[in-house]
């Protein structure tokens, strides 16, 4: 039971983060180089022939956020997921059975949130917009108080996805998303959907 626990809790508080590692950020060496070594934007324009970075502020902000909400996620979850391999039972003497999902699922808003912090955040840094600035500060003080609010988990996990889910459409609208790059993402699926035979390099 713990190791069933232990990597269910796992895969729900990693599995989307290195979801999008792998689908956004392995493929580009850059990418990799960013979410490993930090913000390395000087070192890149200087190894670059036009003496510009070659990624850009948008993709550098996704990708330190990923990474700054991965490490986050694991400093806050990794005794957690230590714990649930035993010895022990949760919730024997009356507490809460759902810490660990609790816990996971929390840890997931929380890698989410760093991502779309960091994106806010950086457009914020490069326009000057201080009010922004101090939003997203405040932002991330309301979604560490929240968790105060523990072991009432509805009291802290619904406010804290609701504030998830309006970060991450500030954080697209940001990055420069609209309603009709989303429709042209979806009919771009439906095509390829269609036409099987069609290579994308």
């Amino acid at each position: 039971m713990g190791a069933a626990v232990f990597f269910g809790c796992t895969f729900i508080a990693f599995g989307p983060a290195f979801s999008l590692f792998f689908f956004t950020v392995a493929g580009d060496p850059l990418r990799v180089i960013i979410l490993v070594a930090g913000k390395a934007d000087e070192g890149l324009a200087a190894i670059s022939e036009d003496g510009k970075s070659p990624i850009s502020i948008q993709q550098m902000a996704y990708v330190s956020g990923l990474a700054f909400g991965i490490i986050s996620g694991a400093y806050s979850v990794i005794n957690i997921l230590a714990d649930s391999l035993g010895p022990g039972t949760v919730g024997i003497y009356g507490d809460s059975p759902y810490y660990f999902i609790t816990s996971a699922f929390l840890t997931m808003a929380i890698v989410f949130l760093h991502t779309f912090w960091g994106m806010v955040f950086f457009s914020a840094c490069e326009k000057r917009q201080f009010l922004i600035l101090g939003v997203v500060v405040v932002s991330h003080l309301l979604a560490s108080g929240l968790t105060f609010l523990n072991p009432w988990y509805k009291s802290s996990l619904i406010p804290i996805y609701m504030l998830t889910v309006a970060m991450g459409i500030w954080a697209f609208i940001t990055a420069g998303g609209s309603l009709r790059n989303l429709q042209r993402c979806i009919s771009c699926k439906s095509f390829f959907g269609r036409n099987k035979s069609y290579n994308v390099i």
